[in-house]
């Protein structure tokens, strides 16, 4: 089986590769010898969202709108699903300052705030009737930095999200509370790994083979894992 990984060189570049492995526990244990640390890996196993079944409505209606609009759908793609944003942290950390209302306008940094899965933010510090949520997506630069971006396609995939979910009795406001929803779940399963592993961590053993599998959980929901030990690092 052939795998491909993501990750992060020590410079904050973003690489990618190939390797073939019998299982996804064999391409961890290859890349750990070779010192890399994916934080995507994407392979066999399907990614493991069924315990997302309150937030599932939005998988749905985006993947029946993208059927519907295929055909017109232009060759470079604009948008994105929600993800880690990983690059320069300098420069995330500008873009992301004070919630990346600095970045975009009240509506847009909203989805911005919601776009990083397990993201630490609570859209109820301004209530639904003081945002307005627009489907226009925002236009992309290439003289933009990579990770603005990157983050523009992250919205720009909630919207087509937001889109597909209105309709019938759905609201904006309904859909602004299933997002908090899926925040709240999502830091849920980010706390629930990383109290098992301090449990692992605290009764001894391998606790690289440990942290890999309780990572791996996290990698394939898209969520922000836990960190190795540092005496364990590389």
């Amino acid at each position: 089986m052939r795998y491909h990984y993501f990750y992060q060189t020590s410079k904050n570049e973003s690489l990618d590769g190939w390797l073939a492995a019998k299982d996804r526990n064999d391409a961890y244990a290859q890349l750990r010898k070779r010192g890399i640390k994916p934080y995507k890996l994407v392979g066999r196993n399907p990614v493991a969202w069924k315990r997302w079944t309150a937030i599932g409505v939005l998988g749905m209606a985006v993947a029946a709108l993208s059927i519907l609009l295929v055909a017109d759908r232009p060759v470079v793609e604009t948008e994105e699903p929600r993800a880690q944003l990983y690059g320069d942290p300098a420069i995330i950390q500008q873009l992301s300052a004070d919630g990346w209302r600095r970045t975009f306008d009240a509506g847009n940094a909203w989805f911005a705030r919601h776009a990083i899965p397990a993201s630490l933010c609570d859209c109820r510090d301004q209530p639904p009737t003081d945002i307005v949520l627009s489907v226009a997506p925002l236009p992309l630069d290439p003289s933009e930095s990579p990770e603005l971006a990157k983050m523009k396609r992250m919205v720009n995939g909630m919207k087509l999200e937001l889109k597909a979910y209105l309709g019938g009795d759905n609201t904006v406001a309904d859909y602004m509370s299933l997002c908090d929803e899926r925040l709240s779940l999502e830091r849920g399963q980010v706390a629930i790994c990383r109290k098992e592993f301090d449990a692992l961590e605290k009764a001894g053993g391998d606790i690289e083979a440990a942290w890999e599998q309780k990572n791996e959980e996290l990698r394939d929901m898209g969520l922000p894992t836990t960190p190795l030990p540092t005496e364990f690092e590389q």
